[in-house]
Parts: C-alpha cells; sequence; structure tokens
C-alpha cells in the first residue's frame, strides 16, 4: 500500500502542473501501475 501512495504522490506533482492531454496519459499510468479505477484513481490526484 506504501507503494501506491509513492506512485500517487510522484504523479501528483507533475499531474497538477500539466495540460489536458499530460494529465490523461498521467491517469492512465496509475490506473496501469495500482490497479484501481480511472474514476477512483483521479481523486487522489487532485
Amino acid at each position: 500500500m506504501s507503494q501506491r501512495h509513492a506512485v500517487t504522490k510522484k504523479l501528483a506533482t507533475a499531474y497538477e502542473m500539466g495540460f489536458r492531454a499530460e494529465k490523461s496519459k498521467i491517469l492512465g499510468e496509475l490506473v496501469e501501475r495500482t490497479g484501481w479505477h480511472r474514476d477512483h484513481a483521479g481523486s487522489p490526484l487532485r
């Protein structure tokens, strides 16, 4: 579980500064790494 938090924290900083297309790629990467559903994965990034 701590690995998921580490990955999420790292990607959240990039997500915050990214444009829409970049945010979509970052969200897809998080879903692939963690196994979360796309709807759920957006919340920790915000």
